[in-house]
């Protein structure tokens, strides 16, 4: 069972004597999903220690880490439905669906870029939106050269994607977002990575039969693009879909599995699981005409349950790690004790920090699904008529609709590039009466951005009350502060927009956090989370791809622990006064 994101208050001014009666309960000795037996919790009657334990172990939980006992549970429960496969097989075949389930396979990725020369990932959103645009004319759908297009010069803050509707995200976009200025690129090569996936290869489909010339020019025949293919990737237990168990994909891939062995005795388990993975996909590419670079992170050479644990679990510190690291902050405070500093760290964590994991992330996202569900039904409308804007594929949107879509099964006539602009004559979104329109993305931290920088609320709503049409927008996130929330109804009650539109997220955090702090030397144990201890506004929000630009800078160590490599965090921290109304 999977906890919530921590979101207790503690007391600071006694904190030692709260902390020892709130531990207790606890404290009969945790034993971690990890097997260094460094990571091994034990009694300990230091509430300072149990503080440590505690919080560390919530942590864990809330991400859900899988142990090797928990593989071998999984792996015994499937052969025993499946008694004539060894346990080697249905281990091998365990670690090929689990090669991708972390986001700290992106450094392999990486790597196996670089070594082909390739020094960015093609982004589809940029080429359709700028270079070229799918256009719905009178006469005839047609592919329309940027030359014949007039590109506003400050196209770079009026991002309008058109890829059409009814398209999934493609995979470039995202890997795109992901790898961009993250990880060292062979430059000189400039070649970019045409990442071959289902949601491209249907884009590149439609291109190709309307206009074979452009995407003959633009694509097939482009020297500056290298058509690249990931193996296993798309339909395997990957950090970007984890909408289902584990053991049920495993179930599931086990099933097929036996299925093609037993109609082909004499395949090999390689070539089984190549036909399962991969053989779709890539006669489809090849009925476009590409010859595509395989990527294959390679399984190691023996699998065991501790390999395929490692491939499930996400990118965190060990409990030594963490431990180390609180009390390295802690030390940098020679005014206070550095167990009463700790203290006050550790209090922060369990009140402030929300961290995600690709496997907690589809949960949430699965939550989230049935709260939006719930909030159109409530206000008499059709769930069969909620659609999901994508604001920029490039983005954290284009990322979370691509989890969102996947965690729940969500069908691409669903999917809509649409960034509002009702009064445009002539607009392709024709949507059924008593629409909603959901606007998704990972957290509202300000709101500013679905606000204002990506989609103009108040034009819209104006729009909307002016054409007196039946559309309802509904913003929609995993984590949103009460700040962000407030910002939105406050413009949703100034547009008289209440009975249409509204805010929802599954997780709320609290930015005025020192409001629960109430210790005398609170003022100095600011100074550790920012220098000019103006921490109103100072969130710990860490996705297993982003740690927010509002975080904590004083902690920025210690959530870089939770991504692949510290490029992931931002290098600035916004002002305080971004989020002032």
């Amino acid at each position: 069972m999977i906890l919530p994101v921590i979101n207790s208050s503690f007391g600071i001014k006694k904190h030692k004597y709260i902390q020892h009666s709130f531990h207790q309960i606890n404290s009969g000795g945790y034993a971690l999903h990890y097997t260094d037996t460094e990571d091994k919790f034990t009694p300990s009657a230091n509430p300072l220690d149990l503080h440590y334990e505690n919080t560390y172990k919530h942590i864990q939980d809330s991400l859900g880490i899988y142990s090797e006992k928990d593989i071998e549970k999984i792996s015994k429960r499937i052969q025993h439905e499946f008694p004539d496969l060894s346990i080697e097989e249905i281990l091998h075949n365990m670690s090929a669906l689990s090669s991708y389930s972390s986001y700290s396979s992106m450094n392999n990725l990486a790597k196996k870029l670089y070594k082909n020369k390739i020094s960015e990932i093609f982004d589809f959103s940029m080429l359709f939106a700028y270079k070229n645009k799918l256009l719905k004319e009178q006469n005839n759908n047609s592919f329309t050269p940027a030359s014949v297009l007039k590109i506003p010069d400050d196209y770079t803050t009026r991002i309008v994607t058109q890829i059409p509707k009814n398209q999934g995200v493609p995979l470039g976009c995202i890997l795109d977002y992901l790898t961009f200025f993250k990880y060292p690129m062979d430059y000189s090569a400039k070649k970019a990575a045409l990442i071959l996936d289902q949601n491209s290869i249907k884009l590149l489909k439609k291109l190709k039969h309307d206009s074979p010339e452009t995407f003959k020019r633009e694509f097939l025949n482009n020297t500056t693009l290298t058509p690249v293919y990931l193996d296993n990737f798309e339909n395997s237990y990957n950090f970007l879909n984890q909408g289902k168990s584990f053991e049920q994909n495993t179930l599931e891939l086990t099933r097929k599995y036996q299925t093609l062995k037993r109609l082909h005795p004499d395949f090999s388990q390689k070539k089984i699981l190549d036909i399962i993975f991969n053989y779709k996909n890539l006669k489809d590419i090849q009925s476009l005409g590409f010859t595509p670079v395989r990527i294959s992170i390679s399984q190691a050479a023996f699998t065991d349950y501790s390999t395929i644990a490692n491939n499930l679990n996400p990118v965190m510190p060990s409990k030594t790690e963490f431990t180390t690291m609180i009390k390295n902050i802690a030390g940098k405070t020679p005014e206070l004790e550095t167990g009463t500093t700790a203290n006050l760290l550790l209090n922060y964590i369990d009140l402030n920090l929300n961290v995600y994991s690709p496997k907690s992330l589809s949960q949430k996202l699965q939550t989230l699904h049935k709260k939006i569900t719930e909030e159109v039904k409530s206000k008499g409308r059709s769930e069969k008529n909620i659609y999901y804007t994508v604001l920029n594929p490039n983005k954290s949107f284009g990322l979370i609709t691509y989890q969102y879509q996947k965690a729940n099964n969500i069908p691409d006539d669903k999917i809509i590039y649409w960034k509002g602009d009702f009064c445009t004559p002539n607009t392709d979104l024709k949507l059924p009466n008593g629409s909603t329109i959901v606007i998704l993305d990972d957290c509202f931290i300000s709101g500013n951005s679905v606000m204002f920088e990506m989609f103009n609320y108040q034009e819209e709503a104006n729009n909307l009350n002016r054409l007196k049409n039946n559309t309802n927008l509904l913003f929609a996130s995993v984590l949103c502060t009460n700040t962000a929330k407030n910002r939105i109804k406050k413009n949703i009650e100034y547009a008289k927009r209440n009975n249409q539109d509204n805010v929802i997220s599954v997780d709320t955090q609290n930015i005025n956090w020192t409001d629960n702090l109430q210790s005398a030397d609170t003022s100095k144990f600011l100074k550790l989370i920012r220098k000019d201890s103006r921490v109103l506004v100072t969130t710990a929000v860490v996705f297993p791809y982003m740690g927010s630009d509002t975080n904590a800078p004083g902690l920025r160590n210690l959530f870089s622990k939770f991504v692949p490599t510290e490029n992931y965090l931002h290098s600035e921290v916004k002002e305080d006064n971004f989020f002032t109304d």
